[in-house]
């Protein structure tokens, strides 16, 4: 058959002109997250799996039915079902490779593009998705009418790739549809190699569960053989999914990072080695800041943004000594934790001290606080590092009660 009368007889063709514009749509609608390092831009790309799967299931449905109703295998008995199926579903597949790269023209107009490629991994584990889904809609297809089999891998393909993220209690489930690394990545992390094995596994075990019903010949057992294919790699892929939790990302090679300088060591990824020098000079800055009302930063920092403007590298740096998460004894069932208090303040006031514009920490940090610390900013450098040191032990330790107010501190100054 003509590859253009190949194309205008089959649904390919008339679902881009619907995919394609939806996807550039949506893509645009869910960059927010996304940070100019390329398993980040790769992973935002995923989030449209569920669009493309779906439309992609469809259009193998709709061909499958189309060609048992034309009786295509009948007339033409040496070809072979594989081979049939391979010409009829080879523009849903093209359709299908398009439609993945398509959603990088949006993302990357959104960010500051980093140099590099595109993850291989991130788009080899999408397009597995997709042929699963041209598989599963050539089988179920064949099995339906015309509308019924499209229909019903439109609504499947929607609901399995994007309804699995929804469930709370069964983080594995993301895993297996595609969406375990939509949420990658930040600097400091990778794709999780597990996450995308347990995806191509699973979309693995439809496939070829699909290719060898199709090749086997008809005899009473060829069902058999299928399902136990079917089961084998699916039990693979839950072994590797189950375990996982919601996000799919694994920690980035520290050996990547190249480290200088003293108290604080500034650790800088191969992304923001161009910016070094200005990320040294603010850092010098921000630390000689602290030093002035007695904070010593922690002992290395490094910096999310792959591109940090001064007040990044101030608001790391001054707040480096704030715990990343609570101490066990606030993770107690029940357990009060006066020390969230204290941290919002002295999160706060680091900033400011550090050199954080004010107009800048507004924009995430409560006015009541930002209010607290330049008060407690207006006392003597002595008074305001006491207020400090006693606020912070709230923080580490659950039974010592903050005490915030820097009136506190004034009469302790003047005495």
């Amino acid at each position: 058959m003509r590859t253009a009368t190949l194309l205008r007889s089959g649904p390919a063709v008339w679902a881009a002109l619907v995919l394609i514009p939806v996807l550039v749509w949506f893509s645009a609608q869910n960059t927010e997250s996304t940070v100019a390092y390329w398993p980040s831009i790769s992973s935002q790309t995923t989030i449209v799996i569920g669009f493309i799967s779906a439309a992609c299931g469809a259009g193998a449905a709709w061909e499958a039915a189309r060609l048992k109703q034309g009786a295509i295998p009948a007339l033409a008995p040496a070809r072979g079902m594989l081979s049939i199926a391979a010409l009829h579903l080879g523009p849903i597949a093209v359709l299908g490779l398009i439609a993945i790269v398509a959603p990088f023209a949006v993302v990357m107009s959104s960010v500051t593009v980093p140099s590099g490629f595109p993850n291989p991994a991130i788009l080899t584990v999408s397009y597995s998705v997709i042929l699963s889904h041209i598989a599963l809609g050539w089988f179920v297809g064949a099995r339906m009418p015309k509308l019924l089999g499209a229909a019903t891998m439109l609504l499947f393909g929607y609901l399995w790739g994007f309804w699995p993220a929804a469930i709370g209690t069964l983080p594995w489930l993301r895993h297996l549809n595609g969406q375990g690394v939509t949420e990658c990545c930040g600097l400091d992390q990778e794709p999780s190699v597990r996450s995308m094995a347990a995806t191509v596994m699973f979309s693995l075990a439809i496939v070829t569960a699909i290719v060898l019903n199709s090749a086997l010949p008809k005899r009473p057992w060829r069902p058999l053989l299928p399902l136990a294919a079917f089961t084998a790699v699916t039990a693979v892929a839950l072994t590797l999914a189950i375990p996982l939790d919601f996000n799919g990302t694994q920690t980035r090679d520290i050996a990547l990072r190249t480290c200088s300088g003293q108290n604080p060591q500034i650790c800088l990824w191969p992304e923001q080695d161009t910016q070094r020098d200005e990320i040294t000079r603010w850092a010098d800055e921000a630390t000689k800041k602290l030093a002035a009302v007695g904070v010593t930063p922690d002992r290395q920092v490094q910096f999310g943004n792959p591109h940090p403007d001064q007040a990044n590298v101030a608001s790391n740096i001054a707040t480096s000594p704030v715990p990343s998460e609570p101490p066990p004894c606030a993770l107690r069932r029940g357990a009060a934790y006066p020390g969230d208090e204290a941290m919002v303040a002295i999160y706060a006031w680091l900033s400011l001290t550090g050199g954080v514009p004010k107009h800048d920490l507004a924009q995430r940090w409560p006015p009541e606080a930002i209010n607290l610390a330049e008060r407690v900013r207006a006392l003597p450098p002595q008074a305001q590092n006491a207020w400090y040191e006693r606020n912070m032990r709230s923080v580490h330790d659950c039974s010592v009660l903050p005490d915030l107010n820097p009136a506190s501190y004034t009469k302790a100054a003047a005495s």
